[in-house]
This record gives structure tokens, sequence and C-alpha cells, in this order.
């Protein structure tokens, strides 16, 4: 019976794949498909030899929102967000407008003040959920220039 190989061996076998190394980075899709092709790669080889790169926050897609807090309307929101997609780190103050990441968006409308309540299931139990979010931001669209 064969001796099983080490991880390095088979690690030193692998094929290289070149087209991860050679793929541009220059809009967000590429990031995304880098991303996509090394998670991929690392759960294949089973280490992480292919970081995720999070995309700059210049080439996301943005929104212009007016920004407002439901819990503190007057006192500003240090928002830090990184993750594989984006890494964000500013100062959001009520009341004035900003071109936000969709990301960001999304992140700040999840958060929220969840709200519990008590339903009856089928077999006649009870039991205590959350049937909610109350929203603790407002993040208002706006369209003009």
């Amino acid at each position: 019976m064969a001796k099983p190989e080490t991880m390095d061996k088979m690690i030193a076998d692998a094929p290289k794949p070149g087209a991860i190394d050679e793929m541009p980075l220059e809009t967000y899709e590429d990031y995304k498909a880098y991303n996509a092709a090394a998670r991929k790669e690392n759960k294949r080889l089973k280490i992480l030899r292919y970081p995720c790169r999070p995309c700059p926050e210049e080439l996301h897609p943005t929104d212009r929102v007016i920004f407002g807090r439901v819990d503190q309307p007057e006192n500003a929101l240090p928002v830090f967000l990184s993750n594989h997609l984006i890494h964000f780190q500013k100062t959001l103050y009520p009341g004035k407008p900003y071109d936000l990441p969709r990301v960001v968006i999304n992140y700040l409308a999840d958060k929220g003040v969840p709200v519990w309540k008590r339903f009856v299931n089928d077999d006649g139990s009870e039991e205590t959920r959350i049937s909610h979010k109350a929203p603790r931001f407002n993040l208002r669209s706006t369209y003009a220039e």
C-alpha cells in the first residue's frame, strides 16, 4: 500500500493556474471575477494561496443619498466596513448628501433595532421571534446634481 503524500508534495504537484495571476483588476466586475476564481482555487487546494482583494471604493457603483439618523438626529456616525467587497471608513453627518457605494447603503439599511413578537406555531406552542427591524438610519435617494 502506498504511503499518503504530504500536503507540501500535493501543493507542489498541483497545477499552477496562470490565469488567476494575470487577471486584470481594473473594474468592479474584474474584482468580483478574481475573488470568485480565488475562492474556487483556494477550496480546491485547501489552502489560502490567493487572498480575496477588496475592490477600491472608486470602482464601486454608487448612489447619491441624504443620510439621516432616527435615534440621534444630530450626531455624526462613523462607518467602518471592511470585508471581501470593500474597505470603507468615513464619518457621515446627518442631512448631508453623499455618494455612497451600494454595499455600504445595504449595510446601513440592514442595521436596525429588532422588534420581538410572540408567535403561535401550528401545533399550538408559542415562540418568541424577531418580527422585523425598526430602521435606525434614513437613506433618502436624491437625483439632483
